[in-house]
């Protein structure tokens, strides 16, 4: 539970992903995998569930994207889980990654929210 509870986003653009990879079966390839993970810019952190065979992956949506983080999961030998739901959250989290990027560069809003005269 303590791990669940450090995995909660805490800054502005900070997200919390769950991706299924089948191949995480042992603790050493949790070992590498959250290694490999954690080595991204923007990555604040990781943890590898061997009996669920996901990764949690908690990162600030500005420095990093979750295509990044699949392509080094790919790169490890570790891909995720590839069936119709989970290319949809995929596409899904790519999203509303490239949303807090934009939101996050966008200008401030005006200072006074009264009509004009």
């Amino acid at each position: 539970m303590k791990t669940q509870d450090s995995l909660k986003p805490v800054g502005t653009w900070e997200v919390r992903h769950r991706i299924k990879i089948p191949a995480l079966v042992h603790a050493a390839d949790a070992m590498v995998v959250e290694r490999a993970v954690s080595a991204l810019p923007g990555v604040c952190k990781v943890a590898a569930d061997v009996e669920k065979h996901q990764v949690i992956v908690r990162y600030d949506a500005t420095q990093s994207a979750y295509q990044v983080i699949v392509d080094v999961l790919e790169n490890t030998g570790f891909p995720p889980l590839d069936n119709w739901w989970s290319r949809f959250k995929g596409n899904w989290f790519q999203f509303s990654d490239t949303n807090a990027r934009d939101n996050a560069k966008a200008p401030p809003p005006a200072c006074c929210n009264k009509p004009p005269k």
